[in-house]
């Protein structure tokens, strides 16, 4: 009951419009009254996050673990990201599940576009692809089984069982019957990122998923070294194209999962981790192997794959930087030729000005002459008549 009291006053706040309006960043917040939270693949998700320089403000509070209790165990990640005023907080899910059966082919290359993300319907149930909340039929992490269990006691929990522990274990724990099955299960992973801004209608959804599941270990980083939203996509990218096949024996979501927490746990060393209880799946009782040592490559290739964004960044930075002295260098010539252009009209204009006030000049010295010339005749005219009127 108490769990549901902080979604109950967010959605009060909603109704009265009190509740402030999440930042508009693409791939991690959705507005208040959205009623379904998005969906997409790992590869078009993380190229929406990286062309998006606000993102590298979005920081990570706690990456935790979940494990559903029922059917195929399934589990998956999930993010807190705060904004970059820290007023709001986004919730992003990753997940891993079976595509398509058949030969190996690239996940990305099933994936939705970037400009294409698929809202889903919180609403209605009908409405609500089955991989966006659980993996596909095709898809399940350890066979629907009612007796498996995830409790096993000789489960080793996430980051404790040691390199040789999980290579003895994969030898002494796949009996034939799993080694057959590990042959007919091979199958395109589908890795899965739902997001949706946290107390928003969108975001009731991916909390009750939350909710039905058990938190199996947390991961909570240090104000001063937190993972932006940039490096989880990138991190998850990486992981995802480390093992673009799913298996259920091998690379399923449970190999998903602890590559993803341990590559964090090393690529950030002064997180807080709280495990409780993690235990591995199981097939008919017996613990199902994952791929070993998965970390230690993702974490090389992550920062393989960082390096060279922050080099691209750099360069582009660079081009945009030549660009805008490029700008700089034609507004200066621009203006330039303007300020020219200025002066010789200025010059054209006062040299009319000259000719007009000479033209004006020559006219009255014209008007001058001619008031001349009728001052002399009348002043002769005078004298004619004056000679004339003494004469008589």
């Amino acid at each position: 009951m108490f769990k549901k009291l902080p979604r109950f006053l967010q959605r009060l706040l909603r109704m009265l419009g009190m509740a402030p309006e999440p930042p508009k960043i693409k791939g991690l917040f959705t507005e208040n009254d959205q009623a379904a939270f998005f969906s997409i693949s790992v590869q078009p998700w993380h190229d929406i996050i990286r062309d998006n320089l606000v993102t590298s403000n979005c920081f990570v509070l706690v990456v935790s673990c979940y494990k559903m209790q029922k059917g195929a165990e399934h589990e998956f990640l999930r993010f807190d990201i705060s904004s970059p005023d820290k007023v709001h907080t986004c919730i992003v899910i990753a997940e891993r599940g079976g595509g398509f059966r058949g030969r190996h082919r690239d996940c990305s290359d099933a994936a939705q576009p970037a400009d294409t993300i698929a809202p889903v319907d919180t609403m209605t149930g009908a409405a609500t692809p089955p991989d966006a909340m659980t993996p596909p039929l095709s898809s399940l992490d350890v066979a629907e089984d009612p007796t498996a269990s995830s409790a096993d006691e000789s489960s080793p929990r996430v980051g404790e069982a040691t390199k040789t522990d999980r290579k003895t274990k994969q030898k002494s724990t796949r009996p034939p019957y799993i080694s057959s099955i590990s042959k007919k299960s091979q199958m395109g992973a589908h890795d899965l990122v739902s997001y949706a801004t946290l107390g928003s209608r969108a975001s009731a959804e991916l909390e009750r998923k939350c909710e039905k599941a058990t938190r199996i270990c947390t991961l909570t980083f240090s104000e001063k070294d937190r993972p932006s939203a940039t490096q989880i996509a990138t991190l998850l990218y990486v992981t995802s194209k480390h093992e673009p096949t799913y298996s259920i024996t091998n690379t399923q979501c449970y190999w998903f999962v602890e590559t993803v927490f341990d590559a964090l746990k090393s690529l950030f060393v002064s997180a807080q981790e709280d495990i409780t209880n993690r235990r591995g799946g199981t097939w008919n009782r017996v613990p199902v192997p994952t791929k070993p040592r998965s970390a230690v490559e993702v974490c090389d290739k992550y920062r393989a794959a960082w390096a060279a964004l922050a080099e691209e960044g750099e360069q582009k930075h660079r081009a945009e930087q030549r660009q805008e002295e490029e700008r700089q260098r034609e507004r200066e010539q621009r203006q330039t030729a303007e300020e020219a252009a200025r002066i010789e009209r200025e010059k054209r204009q006062a040299a009319e000005e000259q000719r007009q006030a000479a033209e004006e000049e020559k006219m009255k010295a014209v008007e001058r002459a001619r008031a001349a010339e009728d001052a002399n005749a009348r002043l002769l005219r005078d004298l004619e008549a004056l000679r004339r009127k003494v004469s008589t």
